[in-house]
């Protein structure tokens, strides 16, 4: 008799899904972009004004975030994400409508009203209700994909700008994602009590043995967590790389408007930062579930500190500038975007781990929302992005030293209470 092949856990389906949504979500990104410089340009406004656009978006993601927190752990997930990416696909498309930048802002409220539904805090979410070990390689792997979309969805952008007019560019690309990935994602984006099975790696430790259940999934209470110190600086590290990892987007207006190039000639350094992305993505879970989370933060400032320099130096010489973009991949959304989960999950457990995600984004995305705008304004004011590029480095060297102290008290903890 043949031994039954053994059927694959349906959690890896829910990570095609979640690649789904990072393809749909990649596309609402590149509404600054590539884009900055000709809507600036044609509405006669300072990149200040334009970057209002990303600050508002975060305010709103900050705002709704409990809800989203509660609706994403009680509610179907493919309907309410669904319904979330529709919504800012739409923002997206009005935006090759408006006669003026207020029509932007907009867009941006219903863009972050549904964001805060979906990537930032429903994907490390989804994959830590599904995932109890290999967490960090899922999430990598939905990254790094996603990533790789917006390289293409970045270059298309540019063709489009450039060959049709950035109102149409605006038009044409919300539409791309609404017809291959939102039916995917309604019929596959499930809950493990919807499929009726256990999430991967339930009950067992990272090398596949069985391991303690009361260990291996613990966590203190929301309650619990907010009075620890522990918490707090776990949360200052995250807060540190949501500001950090936003230098990185200034990458096309950076080489367009500070060192005079095309916007194709910036499409391609946003390129080469997105081809670091999809490397370090899947590279930086792997990191984070071998050699643990410190492991990763090191990694991040390395990375971050290398690129930023040579930034600073391009400005000089612009050969510096396509390999530090490489380099900076892999020190920068992916920190925010895979690291800050990580170091939440870590330091306070993943048993109540959605309830206080969600109360941490509020911050991750409000200090976002508050900086972004005058960060572009430092180049309004000195006509260089060089104190920009310096913060980038200044935040993750912060977050390495008040995460490693948030784990050393947490691991602290967990010998006392012998979990």
């Amino acid at each position: 008799m043949k031994k039954e092949k053994k059927q694959k856990h349906y959690a890896w389906t829910i990570v095609t899904a979640c690649i789904m949504v990072y393809f749909t979500t990649s596309v609402t990104q590149v509404s600054l972009g590539n884009f900055v410089t000709p809507v600036v340009t044609d509405f006669g406004i300072t990149v200040q004004k334009m970057m209002l656009v990303s600050s508002i978006q975060c305010a709103v993601m900050a705002v709704l975030y409990p809800v989203a927190g509660k609706i994403l752990s009680t509610k179907k997930l493919q309907v309410v994400v669904s319904v979330a990416l529709i919504a800012m696909l739409a923002g997206m498309f009005l935006m090759g409508f408006y006669p003026s930048i207020t029509g932007f802002y907009i867009s941006a409220v219903m863009m972050g009203a549904g964001s805060a539904f979906t990537q930032f805090l429903a994907m490390p979410l989804i994959i830590n209700m599904w995932f109890k070990k290999k967490t960090g390689t899922a999430l990598g792997i939905c990254v790094s994909c996603g990533t790789a979309f917006g390289i293409f969805f970045n270059l298309l952008s540019a063709q489009l700008i450039e060959q049709l007019g950035w109102r149409m560019a605006y038009r044409i690309l919300p539409i791309i994602p609404l017809i291959v990935a939102i039916p995917y994602i309604a019929a596959h984006l499930k809950s493990p009590e919807d499929v009726g099975c256990e999430p991967y790696g339930m009950g067992e430790n990272e090398k596949g043995e069985e391991a303690d259940p009361d260990k291996s999934n613990w966590g203190v209470t929301r309650a619990e967590a907010f009075r620890m110190p522990m918490l707090y600086l776990a949360w200052a590290c995250c807060l540190c790389y949501s500001v950090g990892s936003s230098v990185p987007s200034f990458t096309a207006t950076f080489a367009t408007m500070e060192l005079g190039r095309s916007v194709a000639f910036g499409s391609v350094a946003v390129t080469c930062y997105s081809v670091g992305s999809v490397i370090c993505g899947y590279l930086l879970g792997k990191v984070n579930d071998r050699f643990g989370v410190r492991a990763g933060m090191l990694w991040g400032l390395c990375f971050m500190a290398l690129s930023m320099f040579g930034m600073i130096f391009s400005i000089k010489n612009s050969t510096f500038l396509l390999p530090s973009c490489f380099f900076m991949g892999f020190g920068g959304l992916n920190m925010y975007s895979v690291q800050a989960p990580l170091v939440a999950r870590t330091v306070m457990g993943d048993r109540h781990y959605s309830e206080i995600w969600s109360i941490l984004m509020i911050g991750n995305s409000m200090i976002a929302a508050l900086l972004i705008s005058p960060l572009g304004g430092i180049f309004d004011k000195t006509g260089s992005f060089t104190i920009v590029f310096l913060i980038g480095i200044v935040t993750f060297a912060a977050a390495l030293v008040v995460g490693s102290i948030a784990l050393k008290m947490s691991e602290n903890y967990r010998k006392k209470q012998n979990l």
